[in-house]
């Protein structure tokens, strides 16, 4: 849905009294609101799958380590 059919849907007009535009607005940030929470949310998980990514590349790092390790020792 883009902008104009959005504000459509809201019944903003410009014949609006202060009670509905104060209505309206009341709606956008509510609106707003919900749409930041599921930033946020989407925004952890990145952060999670990024952390949880590093973590398996210093494991390998570690493991390739290791195995040098063993190669050059005899381990």
């Amino acid at each position: 849905m883009n902008i104009q059919e959005q504000l459509k849907s809201l019944s903003i007009r410009k014949t609006m009294n202060t009670v509905e535009i104060n209505k309206s607005i009341m709606e956008l940030n509510f609106r707003k609101e919900k749409l930041q929470e599921e930033v946020d949310g989407i925004q952890e998980q990145i952060l999670f799958l990024a952390n949880l990514r590093e973590q398996q590349r210093m494991d390998n790092d570690e493991r390739s380590g290791q195995s040098l390790f063993d190669e050059m020792f005899g381990g």
